[in-house]
Parts: structure tokens; sequence; C-alpha cells
């Protein structure tokens, strides 16, 4: 069997084509040297034409040079990057050369929901993934790191503003750092990324679990624009500038410095660059009412201004919009929330048009169902997600006025079921662990009647594997076990030592009542599937059942080990690769249904759970190898032998392709790439880039 591999995907030390137009500054290719490696603007995706790019004198917006000509905002020249610190954005995510756009208009979206909608659109972080997982510096001009991987470098780019026109350098980095990270003031000191290592106390939980210390690398600031995290152990780029928690490492000093406790709570982290705040918690939340800004504690405080903080109005940021600061649309619950351009964004054009093009991003709350695709069809919103069930009729309604977009999914496979290979029940342990009974229960169902009623059709029959386009994506892989055929599924059934009862339903070789009980959640989407699933059971012989519970206590009857099998896991085998979450593929945590009381005996270190072995044990055995090289190559390589054990096993059944995302656009919208990814590493709608969509009336 030959499998399909993207040389490209998700790997950052390789062979990497230069483009003009993804930075200033001549890029090179990151490579293993004595000293150090260094990256800098480079992007494995092949442009779709040649860009020239001039940023010898730059453009912007008629508004802000409005704004200029009153005297009431600086030159423009003056407000971002020379040529040398400019990002230069040329290509989309997918690598195709970028329209030169025209200033003006709103974007219209729908309600922002979740705390970090508002932020899906805009977000700059440390570096930024293509759609192939290759990835470049963003907020950062390069970094490097020594031979050992105990020191990391960033460079920033020099002449970056916030968004309130303060100058942006590594005070910002080591305060950030300091006095809001490490102090746990912004929620989120737990950031693996970060950890140098973990000192055990010798004592334990009330759970049994090991108490450790973390100890965190060290930030030095070099000059104005150059910091250093110096580690005891080797940090590989995995753990580090590749970790999808460590998006961001700066917080605006200038507006936050009054904000910052120095209490029980959140006390001083003693540093060489600032001094304690000698704040009380009182004081902070004081001083925050002053700023306009009203929070009941200082957590809720922390996590306002220094984690979410593009929902709080008028806290300084580096995104290509912010949160306006007229009162009625400045907070995501508003019926209208309006995000502003920001005049002193970093980003331009080929042609040195400062970026983003449009004015204004709208998030228009709907107050009903279905509303928001009312308002799509009638103008008023111009980007929509959309459920697969809508797609053929709005688009046949809508003619030219409107586009599909898709992307990929990470999921392997859409309705997936798995098992508990460490059930109580010896009977069902010793069931599950028999793959024949896995295949049994994949090729007993009618897999294209299943997509016919839960997704008119749309969604292709298929297996628990990686989607096309994803890492690893095997077509025969994909169709294993996927034939529907009763008879075969029978006398596998039979193989597993079952013996059919005079019910017409099988039995335990012991007599004993074989029941196959799903449990699922509400929010699964399990209920539309399970009737068709029941249908085909039933035929081959398989008495079921379902157990629906909230998430909570779902995942709490997990915990407990007090389950069967569950329908649509709440956390399935799938993603884009180990790169971006280790847990859905490897049992190394009490994290993954389909592993269970395995991933629970390795994150406790063999104190709880049950002990791996076979090929459940060779994942971990794989994975450790994966977690200690630096190089990408091999990583990929071993995660591809990840890869075949579950190809070889089959843990979890899907009876469908993996189910991507859509959105449905205005044609007006331009620059607006098509196939993307859609995941968390990318930041999801993210990877979109937003601030380089024009409008076209």
């Amino acid at each position: 069997m030959k499998r399909k591999v993207l040389s490209i995907l998700l790997a950052s030390a390789m062979s990497i084509t230069v483009l003009a137009g993804c930075g200033s500054t001549p890029a090179t290719t990151e490579q293993t040297t004595a000293d150090s490696v260094a990256a800098t603007e480079t992007t494995a995706a092949e442009p779709a034409a040649e860009v020239e790019v001039d940023v010898a004198t730059y453009t912007e917006a008629p508004e802000l040079a409005e704004l200029v000509s009153a005297g009431s905002l600086a030159p423009v020249e003056e407000r971002i990057p020379d040529a040398d610190n400019i990002f230069v954005d040329t290509v989309d995510a997918n690598g195709d050369a970028l329209e030169i756009g025209t200033y003006g208009g709103v974007i219209n979206l729908a309600g922002a929901n979740g705390s970090w909608d508002l932020s899906r659109p805009v977000l700059e972080s440390i570096i930024r993934y293509n759609t192939d997982g290759s990835y470049y510096p963003n907020v950062i001009k390069e970094y490097s790191f020594n031979a050992d991987y105990t020191e990391w470098t960033f460079k920033f780019r020099e002449g970056m503003k916030w968004s309130d026109g303060d100058d942006f350098n590594t005070d910002d980095v080591t305060f950030w750092y300091y006095m809001v990270h490490l102090t746990n003031f912004d929620g989120k000191a737990s950031w693996n990324a970060l950890i140098d290592y973990k000192e055990d106390t010798g004592e334990t939980d009330e759970e049994g679990n090991a108490i450790t210390i973390p100890h965190y690398a060290t930030l030095k600031k070099v000059d104005d624009y150059t910091v250093t995290w110096t580690f005891t152990q080797p940090k590989y780029p995995a753990d580090f500038i590749e970790n999808g928690d460590f998006k961001w490492c700066w917080a605006p000093s200038h507006y936050l410095s009054d904000l910052i406790p120095d209490s029980e709570g959140y006390p001083y982290v003693e540093n060489e660059y600032w001094a304690s705040t000698g704040l009380s918690e009182e004081d902070v939340l004081a001083n925050a009412i002053a700023k306009g800004i009203e929070a009941a504690t200082v957590k809720d405080l922390g996590k306002a201004v220094s984690y979410n903080f593009w929902n709080t109005s008028g806290v300084p940021n580096l995104n290509s919009y912010v949160l306006c600061t007229t009162p009625g649309n400045n907070t995501r619950d508003d019926s209208l929330c309006i995000l502003e351009r920001n005049p002193y964004f970093w980003k331009v054009d080929a042609a040195g048009n400062q970026l983003p093009y449009c004015d204004e991003i709208h998030f228009n709350k709907t107050s009903e169902d279905g509303q928001d695709l009312l308002m799509f069809r009638s103008g008023e919103i111009d980007i929509i997600n959309i459920g697969m069930q809508d797609i053929a009729a709005t688009l046949a309604d809508m003619g030219d006025a409107a586009e599909l977009r898709s992307f990929a999914g990470t999921s392997w496979g859409s309705y997936q079921v798995t098992f508990n290979y460490t059930c109580k029940d010896e009977n069902y342990a010793t069931l599950f662990a028999n793959p024949d009974f896995r295949q049994a229960i994949s090729i007993c169902v009618d897999r294209q009647n299943l997509s016919e009623i839960v997704s008119d059709g749309f969604l292709e029959p298929g297996q628990c594997a990686p989607s096309e386009g994803n890492f690893g994506y095997d077509a025969e892989w994909e169709q294993k076990w996927t034939e529907y055929d009763v008879d075969a599924a029978k006398k596998l059934l039979e193989g597993c030592g079952l013996v059919m009862g005079s019910d017409g339903f099988y039995d335990f070789a012991d007599g004993s009542d074989f029941t196959l009980t799903f449990y699922t959640y509400a929010e699964s989407g399990a209920t539309a599937a399970y009737p068709v699933l029941e249908q085909n059971y039933t035929a081959a012989g398989i008495k079921c059942a379902t157990k629906e519970f909230t998430v909570e206590a779902f995942d709490q009857e997990i915990d407990n080990n007090d389950w069967y099998a569950v329908l649509v896991p709440h956390t399935a085998i799938g993603g884009l690769s180990l790169r971006d979450r280790v847990a859905p593929f490897v049992p190394i945590a009490q994290a993954a249904e389909w592993y269970g009381e395995y991933g629970t005996w390795y994150g406790s270190d063999g104190a709880q759970g049950v002990e791996p072995t076979g090929d459940m044990a060779k994942l971990i055995e794989i994975y450790e190898k994966w977690n200690a090289t630096p190089d990408s190559s091999e990583r990929d390589a071993y995660t591809l032998d990840i890869y075949q054990v579950h190809e070889d096993n089959l843990w979890s059944i899907a009876y469908l392709k993996g189910e991507g995302s859509y959105n449905l656009i205005s044609s007006k919208i331009k620059n607006y790439a098509n196939n993307l990814v859609s995941a968390d590493l990318y930041q999801y709608a993210n990877i979109v880039h937003y601030w380089t969509l024009y409008k076209a009336e």
C-alpha cells in the first residue's frame, strides 16, 4: 500500500520556495547549522503569478488620508514600518497571488457568539500558517535557535505601533511575560510551550497524581527589537514555535501598567525589567473603571484585557481591525458590533497600499434560527457559515450573487463510533479488542443510505482516516471495511464467539445478553444518525441502545470508565497531525474516548488507569520518539508510523467521509481563497486573511 504524503505539509524544516511577496526582507530556508537556524518570511506554496513588490512609497485609505490632512493623524510612513521591516502580503494561504484591492466598504458578518469570534478574522500571531501546513514569521520578523534548541531568538519589526499609535517593542514582550503571563494575570500561565521543566515535589494530590512545580523559560531583552528565550532542556519546534497555544507573547505595557496587581492571588515575579506595581486588587479594579472597563474580579479583568483582549473596547492591539469605542456598537453582545480599521496596521499589499482595504467589519446579531441565512440572501450579510443541507438551494436561488467556499475538515470521518477497550465487563472488553468485531460493525451499515438521510447525499461513504488533502491521506485506508455486506458481518460476529439467540440477536458464548449501548451527548448530532445505525445493526443481529447525557455528565461517565461504546465521540480521532494536537492520536492523557483508561495510565505515570499493551503501547513508543526529535522530516515519518498503527487497527469506525465547513460569500467579496483548512492551529477564519479582502460594489 502506498500513501500519498504531501511533502510540504506540516513541515517547517524543508526546501522552501522563496516569494518576494511574503516579506520585503531576503528570505532564507530554515536549515540546521552548528550555531543557529534563522527563518524569515517564507512560504512553501507557489504563487499563481509573479508579483512585483514596490513599497518605496506607501498609500493609505482615503478616510485616513483625510485625517492626516486635518492634522489628527500622523502620515502613513510614520505609522508603519519602513521597507526593511514592513510585511508585504502578496499571496493567500494557498499561495495564489492576491489581487490589488480597492479601499472602502464594510464586510458584514453574522453575530459574534463565542469569546473568540471577534478575533477569528483579525488576530495577529507570532507565526502564520499556510493551508499546506508550512508557516512563516508574522508579527516577528524572524526567529532562530541554537544548535541544541535551548535558546530561541525572536526579532521583531522595527517601526511597528500599537493600534493607539504607541510604539511596539520588546518592552511589551518582557512586560507580557513577567507581569502578565507568569503572574497568571491572563489566566494562562500553564502554556506548555514556555515550560522548561517540572519539578517533582514528591507529593500527590487527592487522586494520587504527582504534584509538580513548573519552571519556565528565561526571557531576556537583547535590544528594543530582539529577545531570547532560554531553556535548560531542548525545546524543539513542535513544542515551541509550532505550538498552537503559543499564539502571542506581547501586551501593551503603556496601557496595562496600572492594571497589574501585586497581591497574594497574583504575586509579583522577580525580573530585571519591571518593578512591582504595588497595586492591590481593589486598586486595579478602580483603575479599570477609570478606563471604562468594568470587571467583578481581577480574574475577570485579567482575562478581558490580556487574553480575550479583542473583546474589550479601548485595549490597544496589533490586529488589522479593532473594536470600536462607540457605545452600543462596542461589545460582541450588541445588535451591531463594529470593528474599525487599525490606522497603524503594519502590512501592505504588493503596491504599497496599507491594509486592510475595507473600512469596517460588522457583526450583525440575529434573534432567531435561520435569520442570518435570510439576511445573506437579502444582501445584508456578506459571508455566512452554512450547513450542507442549505448549500444547493441557496446557490440555486441566488445564482451569480453568491459563491461557495469550502474548508477541509480535519476529522477522520463523520459519525464515528468507538468502543471501551478497558471496559469493566470482560466479555465486552474481549469482544471490542477483536478487530473482526470492529470490521463487522463497519460493514453491516449501508453507508450510502446513511449519507442520503443525514446529509442529503452530500457526504460520501468513508472510513476513520485522514481526509483527502490532509497529511497522510490514503485512498485505500479511506475505503477500508466500507463495503456493505450484512452476511459477511454476521460471519465475523460468530467468529468472535457470539451466538445467535432465540430472539434474533447475538449473545455472548456464556449465554449472557449482548447489548451495544452507545453513549452520546446532546450537542453531538448523534440523534440524526442513530435511527439509521440501529436499523442496520438490528439487521445484523446486534441489539443496541443509546444513553444521552449533557456534555458534563457524558465526560464524567467516560472518566469513570462507566461506558461501553460512543457514537460521535467528544474527542474523535482526527486533526491536522500530531503537531496540531497529540491527544486525539496517542493515548497520553484521559482526553479521548477511543483509548480511555490507557490514557489515564500514561497521564498519571502509571498511578491510575490501565497499562497499554500491543499496538496501543506501540503508539506511545513511537510518540516518545516523535517528541524527542527536532527534525521535521523525522517527525513526519514518525507521525506516519502512528497513522499506520491506526490503519491496522481502526479502533474507531467512521461511516462517512470527514465533514468540512462551508461559507457562502457575496460575489462582491474578492481575495477570499477557496479550499482552505478549518483548524485551531490555523485559527479557523483567520486563514482567510480578512485584511486582504475587498468589496467590489
